[in-house]
């Protein structure tokens, strides 16, 4: 697991440096005068835009390293077991997934509105889905179908961020009431996350345990 877990940190360390810039740009925008901050916001918004879709895909970058060279042939030559490379490969996500809550932390001292929590959790929830439907033919079918990845990661994310999160801001920023969108804006987040809890605990047992009936090179 340690050797997993090492190499998934090395190679993904430019988006360590993406996610550290980040937040050190969040809090010195928060410290900063107000007079300021709104011509920063612009910059802000996307940098921590960036920096949070590189986090949530951090896996599927790994993967596509690992493919583009076809290096993989190598790697699985070295001493590991394939079950200490899902577990590392899981533990690296969650580990990600810190990074991007410390990111969303950071983006929370300067805008101060908890309406933004909601649709943080909506994200993280869809986050963890999309990663466990992608994983759950990882052990069988390994880096064969990374396009296939991309795809489940992007639409489902893209859905969100435009169907949830932006009306939540919108409602909020406006100050309406929609009725009946109250358990889809406030709601529903939470449901998202357990559910995305629970597929990810589901795919790390059935990886572990087809990952000893497949060949994944």
């Amino acid at each position: 697991m340690g050797k997993q877990l090492y190499l998934n940190l090395f190679q993904s360390k430019w988006i360590w440096y993406l996610g550290i810039f980040t937040i050190l740009m969040n809090l010195l925008t928060a410290l900063s005068f107000s007079d300021y901050r709104g011509s920063l916001m612009p910059f802000i918004n996307i940098i921590n835009g960036i920096a949070v879709v590189y986090t949530t895909s951090a896996y599927l970058n790994i993967h596509y390293m690992l493919k583009s060279d076809a290096n993989h042939y190598f790697f699985f030559t070295l001493p590991n077991t394939k079950r200490n490379i899902i577990k590392g490969d899981y533990i690296y996500y969650m580990v990600m997934l810190a990074l991007t809550a410390a990111i969303f932390g950071s983006y929370m001292t300067i805008i101060q509105e908890t309406y933004y929590l909601y649709g943080f959790v909506m994200l993280i929830g869809m986050s963890l889905i999309v990663m466990s439907l992608y994983y759950l033919g990882f052990g069988k079918h390994w880096l064969r179908f990374l396009t296939t990845g991309y795809v489940i990661y992007g639409v489902p994310m893209l859905m969100a961020y435009l169907f949830h999160f932006m009306p939540l801001v919108n409602v909020n920023q406006l100050d309406r009431e929609l009725p009946g969108m109250d358990f889809y804006l406030y709601h529903l987040p939470f449901y998202t996350l357990a559910a995305g809890m629970v597929l990810f605990i589901i795919s790390y047992a059935m990886n572990q345990r087809n990952i000893t009936k497949h060949d994944m090179v």
